[in-house]
């Protein structure tokens, strides 16, 4: 069961809430797909009884997930496209999909480079760091645990102008295994590159 809360773009902090696992709270349907690899993402469905209706910008509309049992923060991301449909008996509907924030990656692209002699951690926080000069405060990452290392731990790479979710996967995931892992804290949203989840 989760609390699902949906947020007008990144200063709300009060939000919505569209899902409620206590009795009499608002309810939707919803379905959380988590991957280890690439993008997460989430449906959920309103009808116009919703809390929600009507409240909901595409791209800009933010949604957290949390998951009561465990108190962990189960999705986190922003909504992408509606799809609005009637049933048989006359009642609106929308459908909604959501992608996690490892999408935000993909609103970047890297500055061509060549690097070698530096650690894997080095490396990524590089191309944090070209993502982070061109994304807006909410799409930035901090550098987190990184424990997947090269046999030597100094690697020799070239950046082009691919986006960054790409580049991490080919420069680094393909070629040396690992996944990542996005982490909020107080201070921000990490970016973890883990050997083992």
């Amino acid at each position: 069961m989760h609390l699902i809360t949906i947020y007008d773009g990144p200063s709300d902090s009060q939000g919505i809430v569209i899902n409620s696992p206590y009795p009499g709270g608002e309810k939707c349907q919803y379905k959380i797909h988590q991957v280890l690899e690439g993008v997460s993402d989430m449906e959920f469905i309103l009808n116009p009884s919703s809390s929600g209706w009507g409240h909901i910008n595409p791209l800009s509309t933010l949604i957290k997930a949390i998951n009561i049992k465990t108190g962990e923060l189960a999705f986190s991301g922003r909504i992408l496209k509606p799809k609005q449909s009637m049933s048989q008996n006359g009642m609106f509907s929308i459908n909604y999909v959501c992608e996690s924030k490892t999408a935000y990656l993909n609103d970047s692209v890297q500055r061509y480079g060549m690097y070698q002699n530096v650690t894997v951690k080095s490396f990524l926080t590089t191309i944090l760091n070209n993502h982070n000069q061109q994304v807006e405060p909410h799409k930035q990452f901090k550098i987190g645990d990184v424990t997947v290392a090269d046999s030597n731990d100094n690697i020799y790479r070239y950046l082009g102008y691919e986006n960054t979710y790409e580049s991490i996967k080919d420069k680094l995931i393909d070629r040396l295994g690992g996944f990542l892992r996005i982490r909020e804290e107080p201070d921000g949203t990490y970016l973890d590159y883990l050997k083992t989840v």
